[in-house]
């Protein structure tokens, strides 16, 4: 009996200690498998089964910062900043986070304020971080956006300086076209305090660092209109309409207004019909066609044909222009179409913009706003156009 008793304690006792050998290695295999499957959600784009997976694995492990800084960050994605900011904070809160998480934490309330446009508390938050990170790349570069957003372009310049220090390759690219417009910005504060030749300095290094940005050649066209050099005021105007067609609404009208005052219009139409030649965006000949019909109207009226079919605007200046020619047939027939609605969006992002903005408010990328043509309903489209020729009539 005694032997009995021995071998069933012996028993429990192994069986005591098999369990409590395997069970906690079940639950980390089980909680490696959990996060496995939340990478592959996140890959395919799957964000709110992310966010639950997340939750479910913050209830198991609420000692685990990183879980709730990333379920912080998907919340943010998800248009939920309130959520997103009081996660970070509640993060913060602990004395025991270790430094990194911290700087993390730090990084993830400025975008969380950036996302809500409130620029100065987000640059207080990120500030915070570079002082505990010094060298951290992601950290310099939401700093130095946060900054860009607030207008203090002098210290975005210097914290994209800093960043290109830091990085190689693509990256590097990237910092310099962001000290590019931080100086392009800059140039216009000097040009409204009356210091051309500053201005003008701090513009042409921009276009040197960011040749390709509308933004910055719409910088310097408006610097060198200030500072009374038409010739490179031009040049510059055209660069900036032609490098970004999304932005041809703005920028051609604000041309077109500085060569009346100048009385230069005639110069202006030649680059404008320099441009109507080659163009090929809806956008850009949208914008320029009808300033240039008044002198050159066929130009404009092939020009607006050749991107008809891809844009209601172009259609229906199209039509606008046969009627005013008094060529009703042509007009009737350009008006038998079946145009698209346009639409304008963050080629980096794909978010939709309301309306044009030289930067993303989405991602932050500059000069990313362009224009896709999305099919409207064959009957809408013919009502649109056939009314408003009807109007002409």
């Amino acid at each position: 009996m005694t032997i009995l008793l021995l071998a069933l304690l012996c028993l429990a006792a192994g069986f005591a200690g098999g369990w409590w050998y395997v069970a906690p290695r079940r639950q980390v295999t089980e909680a490696l498998v959990r996060r496995s499957r939340t990478l592959y959600e996140l890959a395919e784009g799957d964000v709110d089964n992310v966010a639950h997976e997340l939750e479910r694995v913050a209830e198991v492990e609420p000692g685990d910062s990183t879980v709730f800084l990333a379920l912080a960050a998907l919340d943010r994605r998800r248009g939920r900043i309130e959520r997103a900011k009081a996660i970070h904070r509640t993060v913060l809160a602990s004395a025991t986070l270790p430094a990194e998480q911290r700087v993390a934490a730090l990084v993830g309330l400025g975008r969380d304020l950036l996302a809500q446009g409130n620029e100065r508390a987000a640059v207080g938050a990120l500030v915070r971080a570079i002082s505990l990170a010094p060298r951290s790349v992601a950290t310099l570069e939401s700093l130095a956006k946060a900054l860009e957003q607030a207008g203090a372009w002098e210290r975005a310049a210097a914290a994209w300086e800093r960043h290109e220090k830091l990085v190689e390759g693509r990256r590097r690219r990237e910092s310099k076209v962001g000290r590019g417009h931080a100086l392009a910005g800059q140039a216009g504060v000097a040009m409204v305090e009356g210091d051309h030749r500053k201005a003008r300095k701090l513009v042409e290094r921009a276009v040197e660092l960011a040749p390709d940005s509308s933004h910055v050649w719409t910088a310097k066209a408006r610097v060198e209109s200030a500072a009374g050099d038409p010739e490179l005021a031009m040049e510059a105007w055209q660069h900036a309409w032609e490098m970004l067609p999304a932005a041809a609404h703005i920028v051609v009208p604000e041309a077109w207004h500085w060569a009346s005052e100048e009385s230069l219009v005639a110069d202006l139409v030649e680059r404008m019909l320099a441009s109507l030649r080659t163009a090929r965006s809806p956008e850009l000949i949208v914008a320029v066609a009808p300033l240039v019909a008044r002198q050159h109207p066929e130009q404009a009226a092939a020009a607006l044909e050749r991107v008809a079919e891809a844009s209601t605007a172009a259609r229906l200046q199209l039509v606008r222009l046969r009627l005013l020619r008094g060529q009703r047939d042509a007009a009737r027939e350009a008006a038998m179409g079946e145009p698209a609605a346009p639409r304008l969006s963050c080629r980096r992002c794909g978010v939709k913009m309301e309306r044009f903005r030289f930067r993303c408010q989405a991602c932050g990328a500059w000069d990313s706003a362009s224009g896709e043509g999305r099919r409207a309903s064959p009957g809408a489209a013919r009502s649109e156009v056939r009314a408003a020729a009807a109007d002409e009539v």
